[in-house]
């Protein structure tokens, strides 16, 4: 096996991934956690990084860390500024924020990407832009357009190797919050098997909808037996994500970035709209990024 040279970690809202990375930027060992700054105290985040790799890595004390997502975010470990659109690489590389671990080595943190639409609105991404310019490196394109569904859905534009434009949809935080906390998901449970026909049904009624009125329908099909409890999580799903990627033009081309699961779902929406997409593995597309933004540090 490689030596471990350095570690790569991804650190969002609600998830933490470590990666063990060689010399050469080739993957070694990686770490998994459900650890999102939600669930790290204030000011107590390098304990916490600390404890993690003890319990992992035995000789992780000389290792230089590179982060990036919403931990260099104003509720994270530092608050690192935004990089304007368009935002290059090595605009990227340019702000990161570098500093002393607790036990020794420097870590860096990478920063987001800030974005001023035409009515005067910003928008933002951490974490996400990384895998963007991994995605780039990986397909050998300058010019693409990419979906990257999670809590906070990006949708970006890449061109000319820089992130010109993106929006945020508030998907996967909004299904969370009807699921757990209202009276359309209490005493539910989710259905082990994806309910395919509720999904579609979803997508139907998204098209078009008054959103807060049409999402009450999970409860009134629920009440005149159109839909059974077990089906109601996966209405909504089709439901929100439907809302969100409707007003993408038909016969576009997209890529869509993130997890297996849920970029099937997206998938299978985008082809409900015959929208063209492909879907790139999140990690594959994080360390690429990673990677490159390190060598661009290491050569400057």
């Amino acid at each position: 096996m490689s030596q471990i040279s350095y570690l790569v970690i991804d650190w969002g809202t609600t998830n933490f991934r470590a990666f063990a990375m060689s010399a050469t930027h080739e993957l070694i060992k990686t770490k998994a956690l459900n650890l999102g700054l939600l669930m790290v105290d204030p000011g107590k985040f390098g304990e916490t990084l600390e404890l993690v790799l003890e319990s992992w890595l035995p000789d992780y004390r000389d290792l230089p860390v590179y982060m990036a997502g919403m931990v260099g975010s104003a509720k994270g470990w530092f608050n690192v500024d935004y990089v304007k659109t368009a935002a290059a690489s090595d605009n990227l590389v340019g702000k990161a924020f570098s500093f002393r671990l607790p036990w020794g080595p420097k870590a860096f943190i990478m920063p987001g990407v800030c974005h001023q639409n035409k009515e005067h609105n910003y928008d933002v991404m951490r974490g996400e832009e990384v895998q963007l310019f991994g995605l780039s490196k990986l397909l050998g394109k300058a010019d693409f357009k990419a979906v990257l569904p999670g809590t906070h859905s990006k949708h970006a534009w890449v061109e000319n190797s820089k992130i010109t434009r993106l929006s945020s949809y508030l998907t996967g935080e909004f299904y969370s919050l009807l699921i757990d906390y209202s009276v359309l998901g209490k005493g539910i449970s989710a259905s082990e098997s994806f309910q395919e026909s509720a999904f579609l049904k979803g997508l139907d009624d998204s098209v078009g909808a008054a959103l807060t009125n049409q999402v009450f329908g999970a409860w009134t099909y629920r009440l005149f037996e159109k839909l059974d409890e077990k089906q109601v999580p996966d209405y909504l799903s089709g439901m929100l994500i439907g809302y969100e990627l409707q007003h993408l033009s038909k016969g576009s081309d997209l890529y869509l970035i993130g997890g297996n699961e849920l970029c099937k779902r997206y998938s299978r929406a985008c082809s409900y709209f015959d929208i063209n997409n492909t879907t790139a593995q999140g990690n594959e597309c994080f360390l690429a990024g990673m990677s490159t933004l390190i060598s661009t540090m290491e050569a400057s």
